[in-house]
């Protein structure tokens, strides 16, 4: 397993969604295993619920959490808690399978992360600017400066857009995973 870790930020509307979806789709269609954490700071998502974006992650073919301040949610589709050999045992049948990993090897929050989900190739993370990755901003129509310091790469649909980093197309996917290969964190 890779295990990359690459985090997209953006303001709301600027397309983090639909540009973390479409990496991630062309990453399970080239046969990679991808985990997808989004961050809800105002603790209002519904978890994997149509329309939502833990729903749209999930619906591809991603493991995906939700993170917010005073939860975390995590919809799984193998892993540390999930797939068919933990949903058809016993354990599971009778409610009594604990929901707990074991983090006693995990010490920063991006470990933390990553244990939940187990093996995967790349972790795509929205949101979270605190974690310590490299970073792609999405500016959609508007370049909003407080993103920038913390940016590493950007995707854009802004022609006279310049900062320092990497500069991608909102379509240029192939691209855009080159740059996760060589630029993303090992977890």
């Amino acid at each position: 397993m890779k295990r990359l870790a690459v985090a997209f930020s953006g303001a709301s509307g600027s397309g983090k969604t639909t540009l973390i979806s479409k990496v991630a789709k062309e990453l399970i269609s080239r046969g990679f295993k991808v985990a997808i954490t989004k961050h809800d700071p105002g603790d209002k998502a519904k978890f994997d619920y149509p329309g939502k974006d833990s729903y749209i992650y999930s619906s591809i073919g991603a493991d995906v959490a939700v993170v917010s301040p005073n939860r975390t949610s995590i919809f799984l589709k193998s892993g540390l808690f999930g797939g068919s050999d933990r949903i058809n045992s016993q354990l599971h049948k009778d409610k009594n399978e604990k929901f707990e990993p074991n983090l006693d090897n995990f010490g920063s929050e991006l470990e933390i992360l990553a244990a939940y989900f187990g093996e995967f190739d790349y972790l795509l993370i929205e949101g979270l600017k605190s974690l310590k990755l490299p970073r792609i901003t999405i500016f959609r129509d508007e370049v909003i400066d407080d993103f920038i310091p913390f940016s590493d790469a950007f995707a854009t649909n802004i022609a006279e857009f310049s900062a320092d980093g990497d500069k991608f197309g909102l379509d240029d996917i192939d691209d855009i995973i080159k740059w996760i290969d060589k630029n993303a964190k090992r977890v």
